[in-house]
């Protein structure tokens, strides 16, 4: 039987004194696309910086593949929350994106790393824009770029913090879409704060504050959503019946 692509056992982590992640355990299987929310300060990055590889846990085990995340270079693609460009820096978007094959491990030409980085902006429907300097995109085309960037790596894991926290609605629709086509080909992680978006495109949520509660489920439970933040919550679906959102009376004066 092959390894998880990511499995954490025990995994506590500290920033001095203050607790971040206390005993999560998680696994992940081939093709899993799991959307994690919470409260900020609650953990989210912190979970994903250790599958990196960036951050150490103070205790508990985590492999990527039955390997530590330090082996693992190439095999994950990470999309940071927040990524600052200088508009007038002289690169171009196929130049940008081909950075993500850097440390990699791969010796290759320039040809075939810039091959590979023409294949990961196709992926995201931007080829066209492959020679366009990246300071004249758009925020909805930058963060494709971004995501064509982690991509450029050809891994087999895609990471990704508040990947549409820079964008409008409707761009942010486009980037959830395109990440659901992705997930057919790759295991994907995605932080998020919009509970009603990624809960109509992700095929299992997690709550994390600390301490995360994942039931390996489409289901997002209002006990589920109490433990992570704290307080009672009611969760109501508008406009439409909402798939994750258990059955609820239509009527009503709220």
């Amino acid at each position: 039987m092959s390894s998880p692509p990511i499995l954490l056992r025990g995994v506590s982590y500290r920033y001095g004194e203050t607790p971040a992640l206390e005993s999560v355990d998680l696994r992940l299987d081939e093709g899993d696309y799991l959307g994690i929310i919470g409260p900020n300060a609650g953990g989210k990055t912190t979970l994903l910086k250790i599958v990196l590889g960036l951050l150490l846990p103070d205790s508990g085990t985590v492999e990527v593949f039955g390997r530590p995340p330090s082996e693992s270079r190439g095999v994950i693609g990470y999309v940071p929350q927040y990524a600052r460009f200088d508009a007038g820096f002289p690169i171009d978007v196929v130049d940008t994106v081909r950075m993500g094959r850097l440390g990699t491990g791969r010796k290759e030409s320039a040809r075939a790393a810039r091959e590979a980085a023409m294949r990961a902006l196709t992926s995201v429907d931007l080829a066209g824009l492959a020679g366009e300097p990246i300071g004249r995109l758009s925020g909805g085309q930058l963060q494709r770029v971004l995501i064509a960037r982690a991509l450029a790596s050809e891994p087999r894991i895609l990471l990704l913090d508040e990947p549409t926290a820079s964008v409008d609605t409707r761009v942010g629709r486009s980037v959830y879409e395109l990440l659901e086509g992705l997930s057919e080909r790759m295991t994907i992680v995605l932080v998020s704060h919009d509970i009603g978006v990624i809960s109509r495109h992700v095929k299992t949520i997690a709550c994390l504050n600390v301490r995360l509660h994942y039931h390996h489920s489409r289901e997002l439970t209002p006990e589920m959503v109490e433990a992570a933040y704290g307080c009672p919550v009611d969760l109501v679906a508008h406009g439409h019946p909402h798939r994750v959102l258990p059955a609820h009376d239509a009527g009503g004066s709220g």
